[in-house]
């Protein structure tokens, strides 16, 4: 078991045999991404994956990754060779391009938006071009690599702020299709800014119907404008993707890991979940063992402070899907070993004073768990807001949440440090909850006989709850 929450993006070809293959390797998490995957191929997925955590044979969340309003290029029955240098023409009205060369982009605002020296990369950056002339009918640009483009290509423009939607109208279904099949976590792609979350969090309550919880929302950083606004959107998410595939052509990637850093500090300067993703261990798509720099990366971001890491192509169409998952949790657990959180104290923001005093009671018993050098702490939540708050402290200790809510259980999976165990109902007393809880710990051998264990939770008294610590040996 680790700390660091392994995520890993799987496809419809995954059956019962390698869903729990994966879940036993170490995944807490499966990611869908809605760029590429379909409602009707997924939603039998999403069944199985329910059935088999109800089993108890896996116990996966599942997160769905939003198409985010892509800008391409036109369709070309031959690919065609520009050359380092090479003046061409981009147009948004396919009917008025008369050359070879010419390049066609699907962003109807794009002559109004862009200007001379601005920059655009095609091709996942394979290409990069710079602005000379901006007309009414095309922008003229000049080739800035040798390479060869065919139809449909990506198009990304650094610096710019484009008047693109948050939301189109397929996420608006994706969304929907979420909340209908019991989604945990949505990643919000090319979130700009705070309005772009608020939009998708306001849909989503909008037609929650009866259901008792909507799934938290992970804000993608993936553009300048994103980094620009980090501190308000970090505020107003449940956490933060750090998408550094797009992040890359928007920045010049030396600059990356300063960026990557400086967001997992603003995450855990507002308690929030930050997941690294993209190409931890790419060479494991196609070999069976990683780079030492991939080992390193993932190694260093842990140390840095990441919640979550995540898989993506190397669990979605790799050779080696289990043994990368085995790998890096190998790499997480050896990182682990050496790493000591100092608990720093986070801001929440809109909290009252209760809120404020449960931080308190959570940060002074993970000081005192660091003090008696105690591994594990068992906490009682009702809503998850006592072990949200632990997760934000980034605890030295393994911490088992237990709680009546399955849908509770289900927003836990993402949180660093923390395993949710559902009871099925609340003891009368404060004292047979925990007693219940350290026989199921003990059970699971989760934990071992005369060790000790911090307890954290709620005591009842009247109407009030007031929050405890407890010391105790098994």
């Amino acid at each position: 078991m680790t700390k660091t929450k392994i995520i890993a993006t799987i496809t419809d070809q995954y059956d019962e045999a390698k869903l729990i293959a994966l879940a036993d390797a170490g995944v807490n998490i499966v990611r869908f991404n809605f760029s590429h995957a379909q409602q009707e191929t997924t939603q039998p997925l999403i069944d199985l994956i329910h059935r088999l955590n109800d089993e108890g044979k896996t116990n996966l969340g599942l997160l769905l990754d939003t198409k985010w309003p892509e800008i391409r290029t036109g369709v070309r029955k031959e690919s065609y060779f520009y050359k380092k240098g090479e003046k061409f023409r981009i147009f948004v009205d396919e009917a008025k391009m008369t050359k070879e060369s010419d390049l066609f982009c699907d962003y109807p605002p794009l002559l109004a938006e862009l200007q001379v020296w601005n920059h655009i990369v095609l091709d996942s950056g394979l290409m990069h071009v710079s602005v000379e002339q901006v007309t009414s009918d095309y922008l003229l640009v000049t080739s800035e690599d040798d390479c060869e483009i065919g139809s449909r290509r990506h198009m990304n423009f650094p610096g710019i702020s484009l008047q693109l939607p948050g939301m189109t109208s397929k996420d608006e279904s994706d969304l929907l299709f979420a909340l209908e099949h019991g989604i945990d976590y949505i990643a919000a792609s090319f979130v700009r800014t705070k309005e772009n979350v608020a939009e998708m969090k306001n849909f989503l309550v909008r037609h929650q119907g009866l259901k008792d919880t909507v799934p938290q929302v992970i804000a993608k950083i993936e553009n300048q404008e994103g980094i620009a606004n980090i501190e308000e959107i970090v505020q107003i998410s449940d956490g933060i993707m750090i998408a550094r595939w797009d992040l890359w052509l928007e920045i010049p990637i030396q600059e990356l890991p300063y960026v990557q850093r400086q967001l997992l500090e603003i995450c855990d300067r507002y308690g929030k979940t930050c997941i690294m993703a993209t190409e931890l261990l790419k060479s494991m798509v196609h070999a069976p063992f990683p780079t030492r720099a991939e080992v390193s990366d993932v190694y260093h971001s842990v140390e840095m402070g990441a919640d979550c890491l995540m898989l993506s192509e190397e669990t979605a169409v790799g050779k080696y899907p289990v043994e990368s998952v085995q790998l890096m949790k190998r790499t997480i657990q050896e990182a682990e070993k050496y790493l000591s959180c100092s608990h720093s104290n986070f801001t929440q923001i809109g909290d009252d004073a209760l809120s404020e005093e449960k931080r308190l009671i959570v940060k002074h018993a993970l000081l005192l768990a660091d003090e008696l050098k105690i591994k594990t702490m068992i906490v009682f939540t009702h809503t998850g807001k006592f072990p949200k708050i632990i997760s934000g402290l980034h605890p030295n200790q393994q911490i088992f949440a237990f709680t009546t809510s399955q849908s509770v259980i289900d927003q836990m999976r993402i949180l660093y440090a923390v395993q949710g165990i559902k009871l099925q109902e609340w003891a009368e007393h404060t004292s047979e909850n925990q007693e219940l809880a350290i026989k199921l710990l003990l059970k699971k051998r989760f934990i071992t006989p005369w060790e000790k264990i911090v307890i954290v939770g709620d005591k009842q008294r009247g109407e009030n709850k007031d929050p405890l610590i407890r010391i105790t040996r098994v």
